[in-house]
């Protein structure tokens, strides 16, 4: 795939999968007191889809409306991504830019947090 001006690098991030319930290692919640739940848990794995290096920023929503925010990501053609909320609401959010663009900045942490968090 070769992108023009006119094309967004966000075409070259493809959602691969998703799955709700999966153990997530990151994840600690527990019922019973001893015994770990994962039902939960949203997990996304993402694929880089072209030919060049993108930097990918993800973030995934929590139940309770904040966000869990990943830090930037360099990925490589076919390389993947994978993403979760502990108590995930079913949202995610990703900004794509083509690596060492130095012309688009993708968000920060706080960012992401001040702007889509509800109120």
């Amino acid at each position: 795939m070769c992108l023009g001006q006119d094309q967004s690098y966000a075409d070259c991030l493809l959602k691969t999968s998703s799955r709700w319930g999966a153990p997530c290692e990151h994840c600690q919640s527990y019922v019973d007191g001893f015994k770990r739940d994962f039902s939960g848990t949203f997990q996304v794995e993402f694929k880089n889809a072209c030919r060049e290096v993108i930097e990918v920023k993800v973030a995934m929503q929590e139940k309770n409306g904040t966000w869990r925010a990943f830090p930037v990501r360099a990925l490589g053609p076919d390389e993947r991504i994978e993403a979760f909320a502990c108590e995930g609401s079913g949202k995610y959010l990703y900004w794509v830019r083509r690596a060492n663009d130095t012309e688009i900045t993708l968000p920060t942490d706080r960012e992401i947090i001040l702007a889509y968090t509800t109120r």
